[in-house]
């Protein structure tokens, strides 16, 4: 990052470049530019400033009034709030319309010996937009003269000539800690917070295409999963029908699962401890071949049996024969069918070891 130091002269408009370096500032480049007559705004467009993000300005000492004070106490932040009531009646007009920096000079007895530096604000305002004018704002207004005298009011009357290279380095001292700088109160700096909104207003910009982007993304997502849940619920569904297919309504697959699963349990547990096929093998073996079994049930209790006899002593003669096998056997319905044959229901209970 370069920084450029407009040293404004009488006679020529000087420019210094630096180059910051492990913290410090390095000339790496210099240049001048002849003034004839007053400061134009095609002097400051020929300087060459390309790639300066921050610029310095040193104005002429014939701009500025300077004015000596003396305080009794030496604390900066008190002497900068006083000393405008103090240069009253010092300056022409009122205080209120000049701009006002100081420099202290000395420190006698616990007071400082100040060195105050005006300029009006009106001439401050056409400095500023006369470089404005030219593309450029400077940060920072201050006095190359001014440090080289070290603010001595004796040393600024004599005519001393410096040389570029001792304004170049007096330049770079300003830039790392000026001694004053005039842009105050409105006519502050506002460069910085320009920066900071442009800057802004970029990441804002960037923000917004990331949340696009993202939102693009999450959209496409979600899509896929809308169309990955569509697919496993047809899945769902298919395989659902093939395991129930009574089930002709699919409301809830989970639900409906889960509540023929129950009924599948409870059939299970109706039917635990049954051995229906001792129980079958036992009947066949003690049925008559006058009599015909046509169903067989058992709910965990008893086990009933119904069939077709020839006639009511075939019955008698079966529920005889089952009696040994099983306990309580008894004959609950019996009753003569239109082809003759005698209809029997037969209830009755294992027999527990």
């Amino acid at each position: 990052m370069k920084t450029a130091f407009i040293d404004w002269t009488e006679k020529n408009l000087n420019l210094y470049i630096f180059e910051k370096k492990a913290g410090r500032y390095y000339i790496a480049d210099s240049s001048s530019v002849p003034i004839e007559g007053e400061l134009e705004s095609s002097d400051l467009k020929s300087l060459p400033l390309i790639g300066s993000e921050n610029i310095f300005l040193s104005i002429p000492l014939d701009l500025l009034t300077l004015r000596e004070q003396d305080f009794p106490f030496s604390d900066k932040d008190k002497i900068r709030d006083t000393i405008p009531y103090e240069l009253e009646g010092m300056l022409l007009g009122n205080t209120d319309d000049y701009s006002i920096d100081h420099i202290v000079t000395g420190q006698p007895d616990n007071g400082s010996k100040v060195l105050a530096v005006c300029i009006e604000k009106t001439k401050l305002k056409e400095i500023i937009d006369l470089f404005s004018s030219a593309g450029l704002d400077p940060k920072v207004m201050t006095s190359l003269d001014l440090r080289l005298s070290g603010g001595k009011i004796e040393t600024l009357l004599e005519e001393t000539t410096s040389t570029a290279e001792i304004r170049a380095e007096a330049a770079g001292e300003e830039i790392l800690n000026p001694l004053i700088n005039l842009r105050q109160d409105e006519q502050a700096y506002t460069g910085d917070i320009e920066k900071f909104k442009k800057k802004l207003r970029v990441t804002t910009v960037l923000a917004l295409v990331l949340l696009l982007i993202l939102g693009a993304a999450a959209t496409l997502r979600l899509v896929t999963a809308q169309k990955e849940h569509e697919a496993l619920t047809k899945q769902m569904h298919a395989i659902y029908r093939n395991v129930f297919p009574e089930d002709k309504k699919i409301i809830d697959v989970e639900r409906q699962f889960r509540g023929n699963l129950k009924k599948l349990k409870g059939k299970k547990a109706a039917l635990a401890g049954i051995r229906a096929l001792d129980i079958l093998r036992n009947i066949a073996l003690n049925k008559h071949k006058n009599i015909t079994l046509r169903e067989f049930s058992a709910d965990g209790k008893n086990i009933i049996i119904k069939g077709a006899a020839k006639s009511f002593e075939d019955v008698e003669s079966l529920k005889n024969s089952l009696a040994p096998v099983f306990r309580d056997v008894k004959v609950t319905d019996s009753s003569a069918a239109a082809d003759k044959k005698i209809n029997f229901t037969i209830i009755m209970q294992e027999k527990t070891v």
